[in-house]
């Protein structure tokens, strides 16, 4: 944002209010100190940074009287032009909730203080909670345990941080009231003006604790060393950087509380659940009977579900300390971004180290800047004419590429509609002769269907002959059987009918004598190897 004036304060300019639309003048009506306002504080109400009373900022605020001329001092207490500045008045000493030394801006404030604070807020908050124990909000304060003890001191401090860093906000704000660099000292900044400015910036009721008093005379004493605009420019966007670094690290102890409060709640919760375990183990130890075991589950059950309203009260404290520390963070932001504005506006543009036409060439009579103008358009004119050369045969150029484009386009346009119905007539062709292929495919299939299913009309009738003939056969042979099993029946029924007669006849039986003995053979001899000859 800073660079952005790099080549604006090199330039032979003289700047006065009128230049810069977002700031306007105003009076305190209770100490009549000259104040200046933005645009959008129209309408809203702000304390004096000199008296400290009230201020009503009208709607419409009236345009700024015109600057003196460079080098005139004027007296804001009611003197003339020449009358001697005020008094340097003693630096005010830093606020009693910031840190560090006072010397430079800062966001941070004690942590001292904020910590006795955040205890004093624990105590008063847990002996009004003291009433409340016999309920459900109030248990979770005083029967959980420790830890919600230290969650409640956490949170407390970080809103007595919270409040300290409100306090220094609002300071600040008021700072921004400050007019730091008036255009009745001079309407230059120039290193013969620079006193002037440390004197009446060190003179104001807020000093070197505002970010804006502190950007503006930091800017100002590296103008007087290096005597270069370029480099205060410079300079400057480094001191913006770290101012909005410093408001960046105020902030690092309030994340590690809001990072710490979730994690003391699952610490509780572990603790509680971890009891609630070692009790379930104990009771069933101890227990004779299903009612006594039935009564431990509850009680282990109820401790469990106490246990979790550790992590729920932290959960919901981080939550109360996060929601105002980004909104607060984002309000400093806010202020750093308009010191920026102010020192872009009232220093930066103002600033005139003499070099390359600075404020004395930049202060000279009208027809020095006429003589200058007509030198400048005199030795451009050459220029021109070479030109306006130039931009004629770029022209034609032009013409010759734009016309070489077209014709470029229009054939390949040509061979591109020739090559798609070359490949257009190629693909009915292939697809002509690939629908001739298939159909003398689908001939021939359909060819081979028919003479299959004549075969199998010719096997079906020969099946079915072979069946007749089979069928035949079987009654044939059945009938032969019929007749065979009729002829053995006969022939049983005439052997049942013989026995029976013999039943009835007595049969003899008689010994035959033996018969005259068989002489005996002789026996034949053996051969070699005992077989018989």
């Amino acid at each position: 944002m800073l660079g952005g004036f790099r080549f604006a304060a090199d330039l032979p300019f003289v700047f006065s209010l009128r230049d810069s639309m977002s700031f306007s003048r105003l009076a305190c009506p209770h100490c009549s100190k000259p104040l200046k306002v933005t645009e959008d504080l129209a309408g809203q109400t702000r304390n004096c940074p000199y008296c400290k009373g009230t201020v009503k900022i009208p709607d419409t605020i009236a345009a700024p009287p015109p600057a003196g001329p460079p080098g005139i001092v004027v007296n804001t207490a009611g003197g003339g032009a020449g009358a001697p500045a005020p008094s340097v008045r003693k630096r005010r000493k830093k606020a009693w909730f910031q840190a560090g030394s006072g010397d430079s801006a800062s966001s941070d404030v004690s942590l001292v203080l904020s910590g006795v604070l955040g205890a004093g807020f624990t105590v008063v908050w847990l002996v009004a909670m003291l009433p409340l124990r016999g309920f459900s909000f109030g248990q979770l304060f005083w029967d959980r345990g420790l830890v919600p003890f230290f969650t409640t001191f956490l949170m407390f401090w970080s809103v007595g941080i919270l409040l300290l860093k409100w306090l220094n906000m609002k300071q600040q704000k008021e700072a921004m009231l400050l007019d730091v660099l008036p255009t009745e000292i001079a309407g230059e900044i120039t290193p013969e003006s620079l006193d002037r400015f440390v004197e009446h910036i060190r003179g104001l009721p807020v000093a070197a604790e505002s970010f804006l008093v502190n950007r503006v005379l930091r800017g100002i004493e590296h103008f007087r060393v290096r005597k270069s605009a370029a480099e205060t420019v410079t300079m400057m966007e480094s001191q913006s950087a770290i101012d909005a670094n410093n408001i960046a690290g105020s902030y690092t102890l309030l994340k590690a509380f809001i990072w710490a409060l979730p994690i003391l709640g699952f610490i509780g919760t572990v603790v509680g659940v971890s009891t609630a375990v070692a009790g379930l183990a104990s009771s069933l130890d101890t227990a004779s009977d299903m009612s006594s075991m039935k009564s431990a589950l509850n009680g282990v059950f109820g401790g469990l579900g106490t246990a979790f309203d550790t992590t729920l009260l932290a959960l919901i404290m981080s939550m109360l300390v996060k929601i105002p520390t980004s909104a607060l963070q984002k309000s400093e932001d806010d202020i750093i971004t308009a010191v920026d504005e102010y020192c872009n506006e009232n220093l930066l543009r103002r600033l005139n180290d003499g070099r390359e036409g600075g404020a004395e060439r930049g202060a000279g009579s009208g027809q020095d800047v006429s003589i200058f103008r007509e030198a400048v358009e005199a030795a451009m004119g050459t220029h021109h004419s070479e030109l306006e050369n130039w931009l004629t045969r770029l022209d034609a150029i032009g013409g010759k590429l734009t016309s070489q484009v077209a014709d470029g386009w229009e054939k390949i346009n040509s061979q591109v509609q020739q090559q798609q119905k070359r490949q257009a007539a190629e693909a009915s062709f292939q697809q002509t002769e690939q629908q001739k292929q298939l159909q003398a495919q689908l001939n021939q299939m359909a060819t081979a269907a028919a003479e299959i299913q004549t075969t199998l009309s010719r096997v079906g009738d020969q099946a079915a002959t072979m069946q007749n003939n089979v069928t035949g056969s079987f009654a044939n042979a059945q009938a032969t059987l019929q007749q065979q099993f009729a002829g053995l029946q006969q022939g049983l029924n005439g052997l049942n009918t013989v026995l029976q007669q013999l039943s009835q006849h007595n049969v003899v039986v008689q010994q035959v004598p033996a018969a005259a003995p068989v002489a005996s053979v002789a026996p034949r001899k053996r051969g070699w190897f005992g077989k018989a000859r």
